[in-house]
């Protein structure tokens, strides 16, 4: 086999294995310098193995770069290239699953519409024209600036149909039948991560946005602070969305880094309602609706088990899609969910490569179907490094359909 083919092979699946083990790591409740420390040794060996090789066995007499075979290299060299390249497998399998299915569900809605935010605290007129990036130093300023086709500034609005089988659905002189033919509107969103990127403008202009629509109800699913010092202007921003419609919320891994009981009080003080590890019973469009939510595995409670609750949906509020198995074991028909970003980077035909989930990408972004639960999975709206491609920030409008069984 030629040299450079082999060379090539190993490098792809040594990365692969080092993405694998990204992924997974960040699934778990580890501290965020241990996972900052994994992820340089990640920057250092993913570049240095191709050069490591290169340097060891590219360019001697039997090279693999001069002509020379794999047999011709040490016994050691040979099982290391053949460990590495074993990689491609995994890798393989994740791109046919992109294809196949999950590159569908990343994009699949009913309508999209496409908006670049600018900075809308500036007054002066040449200033707006600029990204918000208001308090951004340092190396994500330079991200943020110099990356070709930066979506980090975009933010996607999205509707998207679900239709939901309810065992109970009648009509009632309550609840007249023509009541039930409109949706039920929720509005969902997650990973704001305020942190400076972008500028404070930006997640105004997103609720000025969204508060042009009516709903009745709107889901965070966590991730609110990377700036604790941006908290008081992070409640301010949001507030006006408790008085739009009723409001839930459960916080995420990045709350969890700091002090998240204060972060949870205070967002609660401003009209929102937490769920974590608690479920409360609503009325949402004449609809009895039981809503609870799961912070694990970082923080408090397993959700409470929905499955002899009467009511006529079952809404999981959970930071990140790991849980799906156990909402639906638990009974839930509606789980929402963030904290993958949709990968942030989304590669032609390869699809998103780092998502920080048990199971990898194959959850990243979009609406997912279970027998009977269906969950939805944000790309969020914010992230701590300024770099989104083929991935822009979105809220998303879910119309729920809920429908009877068949006879």
């Amino acid at each position: 086999m030629n040299g450079w083919l082999v060379l090539l092979l190993a490098s792809a699946g040594h990365a692969e294995w080092w993405v694998i083990a990204v992924n997974r790591l960040h699934s778990f409740p580890i501290a965020a310098h241990k996972l900052r420390r994994f992820r340089t040794f990640h920057d250092v060996a993913v570049p240095g193995f191709p050069l490591l090789v290169a340097a060891i066995a590219g360019f001697g007499e039997k090279g693999l770069l001069r002509g020379g075979s794999p047999a011709d290299q040490p016994i050691l060299l040979q099982v290391l290239l053949m460990c590495a390249a074993s990689g491609c497998i995994p890798l393989l399998f994740a791109v046919l699953r992109w294809q196949a299915s999950g590159c569908k569900a990343f994009h699949l809605t009913d309508a999209r519409e496409l908006l670049i935010i600018r900075d809308t605290n500036s007054t002066d007129q040449q200033a707006a024209s600029v990204p918000a990036i208001e308090s951004v130093s340092g190396l994500p300023k330079t991200l943020a600036r110099v990356w070709p086709f930066n979506e980090f500034n975009h933010l996607e609005l999205n509707r998207k149909s679900i239709r939901i089988v309810a065992p109970a659905i009648r009509s009632s002189p309550d609840r007249p039948n023509e009541t039930l033919q409109r949706p039920l509107r929720l509005l969902h969103f997650s990973d704001l991560h305020f942190t400076g990127t972008p500028g404070l403008g930006f997640y105004r202009e997103f609720v000025r946005l969204v508060l042009q629509h009516p709903v009745d109800a709107v889901f965070f699913t966590g991730d609110l602070i990377d700036a604790p010092e941006l908290l008081p202007q992070a409640i301010e921003i949001l507030r006006p969305l408790a008085q739009h419609a009723p409001c839930w919320f459960v916080l995420g891994n990045h709350d969890w880094r700091y002090d998240h009981e204060h972060i949870r009080h205070t967002l609660e003080e401003s009209g929102w309602t937490c769920v974590a590890g608690r479920g409360q019973q609503a009325v949402l469009n004449g609809l009895a609706v039981f809503i609870a939510g799961s912070e694990r595995p970082w923080m408090g409670n397993e959700p409470p088990i929905a499955a002899d609750i009467s009511a006529d949906l079952k809404v999981l509020l959970c930071h990140t899609p790991d849980g799906r198995n156990d909402a639906a074991r638990r009974g839930y028909q509606l789980m929402l969910c963030g904290h993958t970003h949709g990968g942030q980077v989304v590669l032609p035909v390869m699809g998103p490569v780092y998502s920080p989930s048990i199971t990898g990408v194959r959850f990243a972004s979009g609406l997912f179907q279970w027998p009977d639960m269906v969950m939805h999975v944000s790309r969020g709206i914010g992230s701590k490094d300024p770099l989104r491609w083929n991935c822009p920030p979105e809220v998303t409008w879910l119309e729920v359909t809920l429908v009877p069984p068949s006879p």
